[in-house]
C-alpha cells in the first residue's frame, strides 16, 4: 500500500512528497495539469522559504534578494534580511525544481483529479489510488477541503491578485512594495532582463488600470515588453480545521489569510513538511497544533496589516 498520497502537485504538494521520499516513505501525487503550471505568484520567497527548500534539497535558480522597501509616493522605508537572502523566482522555475527533486527520489507523479475521498481506520482512497494517508495540497480553492466539510466561511471583505512579468533589468536587489489607497503594488526581481509585479487589490480590475494608482511605477513599467497577466483569488480562505481523519490539509489548502507578507511559498513548504513529518512519527494528531504553531505569526500579523489597508493613515504610519 503507498504511504502517504498527495493530492496537488503545486509547490506544497510536491515538498510534501520530497519529504516523504527522504523519510523512506513512498509517496504518490496526484495532479491534473501537465508540470509545471504558471500561475499568480509573488514569486518572492522570503529566507525562511529558502532555507526550507534547501533543506529538501531543492535549488532554484533566481535573483538574490537582499531585503523590503516599502514605497508610498515619495515616501520610503526598508528592511534588510537579517542573515542569509531571499529569492525572486519564476513560477515556473520553482515548480520544476521542485519537480525534477521529487523525480530524482522516485515520487510518482500520476496524471488524475482527487474527487470523492473513502476512509476508514486503515486506509484512504481518491482517484483509484488507496494510501494509509492522504496530503490534501489542492490549493487555495481546494475541492477537498470543502468535500471534507472543512471550509468555513470568510466575512471580510474579499481580495484579489494579479500578476505580471516586465521585459527590463532589476533597477534594485529588494523587493519593492509600492503602497496605494486602492491595493499594493509588489516588484520582484526574478531574471537579469526581467521583473515581476503583483498587485493585490479588493477591486477587480486590469492589471493596467490597477497600476495607475501608482504613477511612478506605471511610468517606469510604461512601453516595455509585457507578458500574461495571470490572477487569483478571492484570497481568503479559512478552515475549522487542517485535517479530517487520514486526511491533513498543507498549503493554501489549509487556510489562506491573504498574500500581502510575501510568505506564501514559505509556509507551503513548512506545513507540508510538518504534515509528512507527523505522519512519519505516527502521530497524525499533532499536526493541528504543529500547523497552528507554524502559521500563528501570519495569521495575527497579515490580518493587522490588512486592517491597516483599509485605513490609510494607519498604513501610512507602518
Amino acid at each position: 500500500m503507498i504511504d502517504i498520497l498527495v493530492a496537488g502537485g503545486g509547490p506544497a504538494g510536491l515538498a510534501a512528497a520530497i519529504r516523504a521520499a527522504t523519510a523512506g516513505l513512498e509517496a504518490v501525487v496526484i495532479e491534473p495539469r501537465h508540470l509545471p503550471v504558471d500561475k499568480a505568484c509573488g514569486e518572492g520567497i522570503m529566507p525562511s522559504g529558502v532555507a526550507a527548500l534547501r533543506a529538501l534539497g531543492v535549488n532554484p535558480a533566481g535573483s538574490t534578494l537582499r531585503g523590503i522597501r516599502y514605497v508610498e509616493g515619495t515616501r520610503r522605508a526598508e528592511a534588510a534580511f537579517r542573515g542569509s537572502p531571499g529569492l525572486g523566482v519564476r513560477r515556473t522555475e520553482l515548480h520544476t525544481a521542485l519537480h525534477r527533486r521529487a523525480t530524482e527520489l522516485g515520487v510518482r507523479v500520476v496524471t488524475g483529479r482527487a474527487g470523492e475521498v473513502r476512509q476508514d481506520g486503515r486506509s484512504v482512497t481518491t482517484a483509484g489510488l488507496t494510501a494509509r494517508w492522504l496530503v490534501a495540497a489542492d490549493g487555495l480553492h481546494s475541492p477537498l477541503r470543502r468535500s471534507l466539510g472543512l471550509e468555513r466561511p470568510c466575512t471580510s471583505q474579499r481580495r484579489y491578485g494579479l500578476r505580471r512579468h516586465y521585459r527590463i533589468a532589476p533597477w534594485t536587489d529588494f523587493v519593492e512594495v509600492h503602497w496605494s489607497r486602492e491595493g499594493e503594488a509588489y516588484v520582484t526581481p526574478v531574471g537579469e532582463e526581467l521583473v515581476g509585479v503583483a498587485v493585490l487589490s479588493r477591486h477587480r480590475r486590469s492589471h493596467e488600470q490597477h497600476l495607475t494608482a501608482f504613477p511612478a511605477l506605471a511610468r517606469t513599467l510604461r512601453g516595455l515588453e509585457a507578458g500574461p497577466v495571470r490572477g487569483a483569488g478571492p484570497l481568503r480562505r479559512s478552515v475549522s480545521a487542517p485535517g479530517a481523519g487520514r486526511v491533513l490539509l498543507a498549503g493554501d489548502a489549509a487556510g489562506y489569510v491573504d498574500a500581502l507578507t510575501g510568505e506564501g511559498i514559505a509556509l507551503a513548504v513548512a506545513t507540508a513538511s510538518a504534515a509528512v513529518d507527523c505522519l512519519a512519527a505516527g502521530r497524525p494528531e499533532a499536526y493541528p497544533a504543529r500547523w497552528a504553531r507554524l502559521t500563528r505569526r501570519h495569521r495575527l500579523l497579515t490580518g493587522a496589516l490588512l486592517g491597516a489597508v483599509g485605513h490609510p493613515a494607519t498604513a501610512r504610519l507602518i
